[in-house]
């Protein structure tokens, strides 16, 4: 039996960079699978992989010009997401290919589909992407359930990746900022279904994605039922007819109207 050798996570360290640097991912962290561990039963790095070491989170940033315009401001956001969920799928698997190519077990985490619901019935993703992001630095999760970065605001979409390998920690990019200020409710009052709590600092995502998600092919009144009488179906329903580009959301004021970034961070 050939032995399977020792990998080098120094040596892999410096590959996610230089993957990083040639894909022109401005945003990015590693960090130990255990800072995740405090996630909800069935939301661990884990549960995902249950050898799982460390975990991999990265940002692309919407251009801010596609928030800015109000000439097809909804299509044209549409648009760029679903370009973006793409790039940001095909990224995960080129990061999952690399440590997999060093004898070690990696699962990417996509930027939006497959889906599941949670045992209060509402939907998410087989990882928190924006906790996974705190975790590794890159961000602070803002009042808009969004992670905010000093450079980006509200504007990064993220993918990701929970490996075997015990990778050492990165981060690339600028700091993440100090998060929200305590008297700022733009968001909060931007939103037009008051999905935004600030008593329990959450976002109710029913709620949002009822009102945003436009998803013809998803029959509502099915889905609904399925969603009360057996999860598992209403999953496999959801994750088979929401695609990306068959998902129309009408709204984005918490990223739109959010003004975090070089705006509203203090001056020194």
């Amino acid at each position: 039996m050939t032995a399977v050798p020792d990998v080098d996570t120094a040596a892999l360290g410096d590959r996610i960079r230089r993957i990083a640097d040639e894909e022109g991912i401005p945003v990015l962290g590693v960090a130990a699978s255990e800072e995740m561990e405090s996630e909800p039963s069935g939301s661990r790095p884990s549960d995902l992989l249950p050898d799982a070491r460390s975990f991999l989170v990265f940002g692309l940033a919407v251009p801010a010009g596609v928030f800015d315009t109000d000439a097809h401001r909804t299509e044209t956001v549409w648009r760029t997401q679903n370009i973006y969920y793409r790039r940001l799928d095909t990224l995960s698997l080129r990061f999952a290919a690399l440590l997999e190519d060093n004898n070690e077990s990696a699962v990417p985490v996509f930027g939006c589909l497959p889906m599941g619901l949670n045992a209060a019935r509402e939907v998410y993703g087989f990882m928190n992407q924006l906790q996974m992001g705190e975790a590794a630095g890159i961000g602070i999760i803002g009042r808009n359930g969004l992670l905010l970065h000093e450079r980006y605001g509200a504007r990064l979409m993220l993918g990701g990746v929970v490996t075997t390998a015990p990778l050492p920690a990165i981060r690339l990019g600028d700091n993440p900022g100090p998060g929200c200020p305590p008297d700022c409710r733009i968001c909060v009052d931007a939103c037009p279904v008051g999905a935004i709590s600030l008593e329990e600092q959450k976002v109710k995502i029913n709620r949002c994605l009822t009102y945003t998600s436009r998803t013809p092919l998803l029959p509502k009144l099915k889905f609904l039922v399925l969603r009360r009488y057996s999860p598992q179906r209403a999953e496999r329903l959801m994750n088979q007819l929401s695609v990306d580009e068959h998902t129309l959301h009408v709204c984005n004021l918490c990223v739109s109207d959010c003004p975090y970034g070089q705006d509203i961070l203090p001056t020194t």
